[in-house]
């Protein structure tokens, strides 16, 4: 699978979640999605989505090791 279809699958499982999200460009041109309040990079939603953690309880995790 490609790095858009992957993409294309986290995204909609977002939308299947019910989870709020926009997106804009960074600095460096990645997108970045604000999913929920919480900014993640295009590799991370495609990480918890592969990891199967693209839920609140999931991206909440996902922060707490980002953070570490």
């Amino acid at each position: 699978m490609s790095a858009s279809e992957h993409l294309t699958s986290a995204i909609t499982q977002l939308v299947k979640a019910e989870l709020a999200f926009t997106n804009e460009t960074g600095r460096d041109g990645e997108e970045i999605y604000i999913v929920d309040s919480v900014a993640l990079a295009e590799h991370e939603l495609i990480l918890l989505h592969s990891k199967g953690a693209l839920t609140r309880d999931g991206i909440r995790h996902y922060l707490v090791d980002r953070a570490a």
